[in-house]
């Protein structure tokens, strides 16, 4: 059990790791692709450290957060400010991506024939909403009465703002807040937390770094190997 996360230390299984594991792989594709043609990277975690952070470094860093969240052989890692915003990148990717997919539709960039491609980033979450955000969805429902839009929400749904909270709702079995976009909103405390702001907030100089790994080009391929050959039968062994 390798993360620590509201849900406890822990690695995620089934369709949580499976749709993890897809969002990391499309993620570093994207990465790799924005790289190739020096073009500007337009997921931002909110993390000033990361976002900044080259290619190579964010190759190493994904597969550390692949590794850490999918293989319970691996040790708890220390999470910072970094290392949290690696983990949240995929979900901002795939946000970005199914915003991209209702957007490009209503334009009439898809032909007939290709649904697999329209729906691509809406079906890769649609499974693992509805096993583990759509039961709280139904229940509050059930508490307070039926939301409409709610209830009539599936896999081809164009409404961005329900899939966004679908996505959110992922994102709070893996993250406690979004402390690392502290490094964005407060750049002072990559210099240093003090005592009255770490009671205030809970952060500390463990938590807020302002250093990325070095990374030589050997170790990027090797980080982006093992993530395009990652597999399922890979995370349980």
């Amino acid at each position: 059990m390798t993360w620590r996360t509201p849900l406890g230390v822990r690695v995620l299984e089934e369709v949580e790791a499976k749709f993890f594991l897809a969002s990391v792989q499309q993620a570093i594709d994207y990465l790799q692709e924005m790289h190739t043609i020096g073009a500007e990277v337009e997921v931002e975690t909110g993390d000033r450290i990361f976002d900044n952070a080259s290619f190579n470094q964010k190759a190493v860093l994904l597969h550390a957060c692949l590794s850490a969240l999918l293989n319970s052989d691996v040790e708890a890692p220390t999470l910072t400010n970094v290392l949290e915003a690696a983990a949240y990148f995929p979900f901002a990717f795939v946000r970005m991506r199914i915003e991209e997919e209702i957007e490009l539709a209503k334009e009439g960039w898809f032909e007939e024939d290709e649904e697999d491609l329209q729906y691509f980033y809406r079906s890769l979450t649609w499974e693992p909403f509805v096993k583990y955000v759509l039961p709280k969805w139904q229940a509050a429902i059930e508490e307070y009465g039926e939301d409409p839009e709610e209830s009539a929400f599936n896999e081809r749904s164009d409404n961005f703002d329900l899939w966004d909270n679908a996505i959110e709702g992922l994102l709070e079995r893996v993250f406690w807040d979004r402390d690392w976009q502290m490094s964005s909103i407060q750049p002072q405390l990559l210099d240093g937390v003090d005592e009255q702001l770490s009671a205030v907030t809970g952060l500390d100089d463990e938590y807020m770094t302002n250093r990325l790994p070095q990374v030589r080009e050997e170790e990027a391929l090797a980080a982006l190997k093992a993530i395009r050959h990652w597999t399922q039968a890979h995370s349980s062994e």
